[in-house]
């Protein structure tokens, strides 16, 4: 197998890694079990050892057109692949397509999800429909419609009763997953577009953010407000994360290009704002054990930062020529891989904190 990069860098030197994938694009998805990583090239979707760089499987050579959303299966055993028209599984295995197409959508399909358990998978497209499909059969089980315009994101709440999307007409929808009902009405995070959109662990908070200052939370199961909106951001959110155990969300904030740690118990700041990068933050996720946050920037860094003191871990890490799109870390917390818009992946050895 080629080996792409010939050592893995520790997030704790100052030393820039060598690319583990050129040609790849900004979009990248993490198998569950964090052993394999699929990356997407003009020839095909390639899967890779989050350990080594090396090449873990053999490409998926079947897939033609571009791609606008990848996503592994729960049991990791197939990966989806979302692009223009329908939407397409492949066996990570042999690199063969795994069952029938899901086909139904009119246009482009921005968005392709599993539900937890993986029986349903949810495909989000320009038409304005949120699909629902049976895993095992490809079947389509049920259409969503409410969104005034193309859908971009769907996200399944922890216990995959509840689905949020999010669309071009500016708002947040919550649906119920068993009817294709909606919950509630259609929320706002204030005039412009919404940036990002994340359930908290237990299921129970829905945290959306985007063009203004202000992060929203809702009840998820009601889809009632919870509480006032976390206000201390600068300028628009582009991304937001908790914490594994949901004590600590994430926001950042474009104004002035930092990151808020908000203590969710009381609402408040838990630290300083995290201040460092020199453009907007559009990527971040915490550590699995909650103790460290990722974030990825517009001036093509990575920083790493202690949840609990907000103050930065190590050096910067560089190396991205442009935009840092994604951020995935595996389940042990030791690998972080990042993806930018110069069309390369990088892999860093995180520090033990």
């Amino acid at each position: 197998m080629l080996a792409l990069n010939a050592t893995v860098a520790r997030a704790s030197d100052a030393a820039r890694p060598r690319t583990v994938v050129p040609g790849a694009s900004g979009i990248i998805a993490l198998r569950p079990d964090g052993k394999v990583f699929a990356t997407v090239s003009q020839a095909s979707i390639r899967l890779w050892s989050a350990t080594t760089g090396r090449r873990a499987a053999p490409p998926i050579k079947g897939y033609r057109g571009p791609v606008n959303s990848l996503a592994f299966s729960p049991d990791g055993s197939e990966l989806a692949v979302a692009g223009t028209g329908d939407v397409t599984r492949w066996d990570i295995t042999t690199g063969q397509q795994a069952g029938t197409a899901l086909a139904g959508h009119v246009g482009a399909v921005r968005w392709v999800t599993y539900s937890p358990t993986g029986d349903l998978i949810a495909t989000a497209g320009d038409d304005g429909t949120v699909r629902l499909w049976n895993q095992a059969t490809g079947e389509l089980v049920r259409t969503v419609n409410g969104h005034a315009g193309g859908v971009r994101l769907a996200v399944f709440s922890p216990n995959g009763e509840r689905l949020a999307t999010t669309g071009v007409d500016n708002t947040v929808r919550l649906w119920q997953t068993s009817t294709g009902l909606p919950v509630g009405t259609p929320l706002t995070v204030g005039s412009g577009p919404v940036y990002a959109v994340s359930f908290s662990p237990n299921g129970r908070l829905l945290a959306a953010s985007g063009g203004g200052s202000a992060v929203r939370l809702w009840n998820a199961t009601t889809g009632e407000p919870a509480g006032e909106a976390l206000t201390s951001n600068a300028g628009p959110v582009y991304a937001l994360t908790f914490s594994k155990g949901g004590k600590l969300l994430a926001t950042s904030s474009g104004g002035d290009n930092t990151v808020q740690l908000w203590n969710m118990a009381s609402r408040q700041p838990a630290t300083e704002p995290l201040a460092g990068h020199t453009g907007p933050v559009r990527a971040m996720r915490f550590t699995p054990n909650g103790k460290l946050l990722v974030t990825g920037s517009d001036d093509g860094t990575v920083r790493v930062w202690a949840a609990t003191t907000g103050e930065q871990v190590g050096s910067t890490l560089t190396g991205h020529l442009g935009r840092v799109w994604s951020v995935r870390i595996t389940p042990d917390g030791k690998r972080l891989i990042t993806a930018g818009e110069e069309n390369k992946v990088r892999l860093w050895r995180l520090p033990t904190k």
